[in-house]
């Protein structure tokens, strides 16, 4: 029987993060790492992603598994096949972290079609490409795989100015455990993290300018603070580990209490 320490190790998987430039999917990606994880490190924005990946590198120091980068847009699907013939290169995928999000504060009458088109393929579609073409990766590598799709309280908690956000976030809650029913033969576990509002490059100008707001959203969380990146941490990584072998087709909610209320 392994060790509860040995049960968290990664050693000797490789993992593909998406939104792996900042925030939460870096936050994932520090965990996985740190567990002894190899890392493909994904983003669209080139710059960061590698200011990022030196940053993994830092960390881990010369004792750390390898971190190699790859910019790819996840609404285009010729990019995401491209990502994958390079994890291919790299020994293969054994886990998929996707955290590749966009947003906008708009109210449902005042969003263009363009827009709400904008936030459904990135979202939406990006994780189904991801899902689908690692999917058929590891069925065909035949030894598992452990795959994390970050989505939102807002999936199942409805918010006005975020309708595309949560429409977008409520279709991956469904395709991953549409998915974790049909990986389940190979092995292969799909899961889920809902993470509350959390304080990353994406809230931070909106939170600057509207300060009010921010004191709203934290007095709404129990805890009383919001979600900072580091907090899912330790879900990424159980969901990742021979932790969680018996888990699949779950919503891991880590928001502070929140949604208790």
């Amino acid at each position: 029987m392994r060790t509860v320490e040995e049960m968290f190790r990664v050693d000797g998987k490789t993992a593909l993060v998406t939104g792996g430039a900042g925030g939460i999917g870096l936050a994932c990606a520090k965990a996985l790492a740190a567990a002894g994880a190899d890392l493909i490190l994904s983003d669209i924005d080139g710059g960061r992603l590698d200011e990022a990946a030196e940053e993994i590198r830092r960390e881990n120091g010369p004792s750390g598994g390898r971190c190699v980068t790859a910019v790819c847009d996840v609404a285009d699907l010729r990019s995401v096949e491209k990502l994958l013939e390079q994890a291919r290169d790299n020994g293969g995928v054994d886990i998929l972290i996707h955290s590749a999000a966009v947003t906008n504060r708009k109210q449902l009458l005042d969003m263009t079609e363009e827009e709400w088109n904008h936030i459904l393929t990135v979202n939406l579609n990006g994780a189904y490409h991801m899902g689908k073409q690692v999917g058929e990766l590891m069925t065909r590598q035949g030894r598992g795989g452990k795959m994390t799709f970050i989505v939102s309280t807002g999936a199942y908690r409805a918010g006005v100015n975020f309708g595309a956000y949560s429409a977008s976030k409520a279709g991956v809650v469904m395709m991953m455990k549409t998915l974790a029913l049909e990986l389940a033969p190979w092995g292969i576990n799909v899961n889920a993290i809902a993470p509350t509002a959390t304080e990353t490059r994406f809230t931070e100008d909106y939170y600057r300018e509207n300060p009010q707001a921010r004191e709203r959203a934290r007095a709404n969380h129990p805890l009383g603070r919001l979600g900072r990146a580091e907090d899912y941490m330790g879900t990424a990584l159980y969901l990742s580990s021979a932790a969680s072998d018996f888990v699949t087709g779950a919503l891991l909610v880590v928001d502070g209490g929140k949604t208790a209320k």
